[in-house]
């Protein structure tokens, strides 16, 4: 089975086309599961001065009208594809009370939770980055390697955050998207072990990500020395394209799967009404 767990829609501001147009070109692509996981709103977070949240996701007031949609797609579509309904959320320090307030209404129609990081908090106030108006902010740290420290710190804080609730763990190596690479690997893979062994703990998923293929890095996230190590530690895994346009569904799934079954990989998890089972890698 091919399926596709993570995907965007205009709704999020930065991505090309509506919710029917990816399911459509999955239908097209014989694609059996799809997921409409758009970006969680960011509006009523606090601290999130200097960052254009507003171009990264969906509004509030727009939460019941993509969900609405989506289950009626799911039900104009079943004969013809599987369609899960979940949302990408990112996880902001000592806020999750609020998000709470918001997501407890509209849990019970979600198939999973996408759990993120895109914004790193300093003294000098939030920024964003996987955003390239943002480069420049690499230089408040001493050097790449006190970046990926940051951003694996905030993964570990938000996995033994038992109140924020979420299934997959979405590009666990994102910093690298614009070649910045760790100057000390091995320095690194330590604190990435340190992550997976928390990430067992919780039980969680983590996404094999083909979206940084698009990008300046030109490899997925994460890195296949990361994927070793997940393999190892029998983590789940499943795959996510991260689809910004109908086009990039399902986008270089061929090519990875080959490098899954060749690290010795035979399923992939999957995802309904916030359970999860597994399907065989063909």
């Amino acid at each position: 089975m091919i399926e596709d767990f993570h995907t965007h829609n205009q709704l999020c501001k930065h991505a090309k086309g509506n919710i029917e147009d990816y399911i459509n070109y999955a239908i097209k692509k014989r694609i059996d599961t799809i997921g409409i996981s758009d970006h969680f709103p960011y509006e009523f977070y606090d601290g999130l001065e200097g960052i254009p949240y507003e171009e990264y996701g969906m509004k509030i007031e727009e939460m019941s009208g993509y969900l609405s949609i989506i289950q009626k797609l799911k039900k104009k579509y079943k004969k013809k594809i599987n369609i899960r309904s979940a949302f990408e959320i990112d996880y902001i320090p000592k806020q999750v009370n609020k998000l709470n307030t918001i997501l407890d209404n509209v849990k019970t129609q979600l198939d999973y939770i996408l759990g993120s990081i895109h914004i790193l908090f300093t003294e000098k106030g939030p920024w964003c980055f996987d955003d390239s108006r943002f480069l420049d902010k690499f230089n408040q740290y001493a050097n790449v390697d006190e970046v990926y420290i940051h951003y694996y710190n905030s993964i570990i804080e938000m996995v033994n955050t038992k109140e924020f609730d979420f299934d997959i763990i979405s590009h666990l190596d994102l910093p690298k998207k614009f070649n910045k690479f760790p100057e000390n690997p091995n320095k690194i893979m330590d604190k990435v072990l340190e992550v997976l062994n928390y990430i067992k703990q919780r039980n969680l998923v983590i996404e094999i990500n083909t979206s940084g293929f698009r990008k300046d890095v030109k490899e997925q996230y994460p890195s296949i020395e990361i994927i070793k190590k997940i393999y190892e530690l029998d983590i789940p895994v499943l795959l996510s394209s991260d689809a910004h346009s109908p086009n990039e569904i399902a986008y270089k799934f061929g090519f990875m799967i080959k490098i899954l079954k060749d690290i010795g990989f035979t399923k992939l998890a999957h995802f309904k009404n916030r359970k999860r089972s597994y399907v065989d890698i063909e």
